[in-house]
């Protein structure tokens, strides 16, 4: 699963981090899910592999199945 983490908003600034595990996954779902955001990017970015950062004019071209940020989360928008 590939998560676009939004960590900077003006300029939209994130990085793009694909979790490849289930249990890596079914965690950031449960973050998510209990609205802990900000522990959730944290969790991506520690357990997953890091593809690249991502700029604001790259963003609406760009593939993502979940897009996270501190505030938020939506699922595939992209």
């Amino acid at each position: 699963m590939k998560v676009l983490l939004i960590l900077k908003n003006n300029p939209s600034q994130g990085y793009l981090v694909k979790l490849h595990t289930d249990k890596l996954i079914d965690e950031v779902k449960k973050l998510i899910g209990r609205r802990q955001h900000s522990r959730a990017i944290m969790t991506a970015l520690a357990g997953g592999m890091f593809e690249k950062e991502v700029f604001e004019h790259e963003m609406p071209s760009l593939e993502a199945d979940l897009i996270l940020s501190r505030t938020s989360a939506h699922w595939d928008l992209m």
